[in-house]
């Protein structure tokens, strides 16, 4: 299938799909953390054929991260990181977002914090930069509370609250939710930041886990417990989306986890999500990954005989009722 190459590649079969008021080119974007640390970066993902690419998560100060080793693999193609959140503070940060934003790629801002008030002030700066969306990072496993903290209610909600009355409607807000197998806390969660304002749920972030290294016989990470992404964790994920999408969640879902084609894809469309973010599968394939797993969705339609990916979206309920 021939691309029209603009900004981005653009795809003459229609794969577009909209997260609320947000409409993409197609449904997949580079997850935060990998190749967002830089223009750059986020350019080579944009110019691979993302949709969107989300910029590496920062907070209001520079944080180091935690002492290395920060990554190791897993067997089966997976990943186990304790990065720790690096990033160099939001201010530091802005000229990166601009410059991306100045050569065409359709940004979402990634923002942390530790309490409601600092994620207002980094959405604030951020929202000056011509981000199209903003995503709350309430989710990390390996940074002080904040996973525990991603699936309270009560705190999803003043984070979400916080920051939709600092920004106004004109950028959506996506919160990206912890990696677990207790999928009613999930639910709730999810409808806590529904309830206050949230556009749109990305699920789901990494997984707690542990690696280690039985030669030294202590952890293979620095920091001990890691995220889990990758592989392994896809049924998972599909599973977290579907949990959403039969519930009586109302707002889109961003499907991620463990995706390397566009088979896995798919699942998330059929469990209920609207796109997927791609993060593992960017450092095992390339930045050409969105590119490909765009031209395996095309033929996907041909082969099915449908127009759009439209009907696809939580195509699971729709083949049980």
């Amino acid at each position: 299938m021939e691309l029209m190459t603009t900004s981005s590649y653009r795809y003459e079969e229609n794969l577009q799909t909209k997260i609320g008021s947000l409409q993409l080119e197609n449904p997949t974007i580079l997850a935060s953390g990998v190749l967002g640390v830089t223009a750059g970066g986020l350019m080579r993902a944009w110019q691979g054929g993302a949709g969107a690419v989300v910029t590496k998560s920062v907070g209001i100060k520079a944080q180091p991260g935690h002492p290395g080793p920060r990554i190791v693999g897993v067997r089966g193609g997976g990943l186990l990181n304790a990065m720790g959140l690096p990033n160099p503070g939001v201010k530091k940060y802005l000229p990166e977002i601009k410059a991306a934003v100045k050569e065409g790629a359709c940004v979402i801002g990634s923002v942390i914090g530790n309490r409601s008030a600092q994620y207002r002030k980094v959405a604030t700066q951020l929202a000056g930069t011509g981000i199209k969306a903003l995503e709350l990072n309430v989710s990390c496993p390996h940074v002080g509370t904040f996973y525990a903290q991603g699936l309270k209610p009560s705190h999803v909600s003043a984070v979400v609250k916080a920051v939709s009355k600092a920004i106004g409607e004109e950028i959506p807000v996506w919160v990206k939710m912890p990696g677990t197998t207790d999928y009613p806390r999930l639910v709730k969660a999810a409808l806590a930041a529904e309830a206050a304002g949230a556009a749109a749920i990305v699920a789901i972030n990494t997984l707690p886990a542990l690696a280690l290294d039985v030669e030294a016989q202590r952890p293979s990470l620095g920091r001990g417990i890691g995220g889990l992404s990758g592989p392994a964790i896809k049924p998972i994920a599909v599973r977290a989306v579907w949990e959403l999408y039969r519930s009586e969640l109302r707002i889109p879902i961003i499907g991620v986890g463990g995706i390397l084609d566009g088979t896995d894809v798919i699942e998330f469309l059929l469990a209920g999500a609207r796109a997927v973010e791609i993060g593992t599968g960017v450092l095992l394939e390339g930045s050409t990954i969105f590119r490909q797993i765009c031209l395996q969705h095309v033929q996907y339609k041909q082969r099915h005989g449908i127009e759009t990916l439209e009907p696809l979206v939580g195509g699971l309920k729709k083949n049980k009722d």
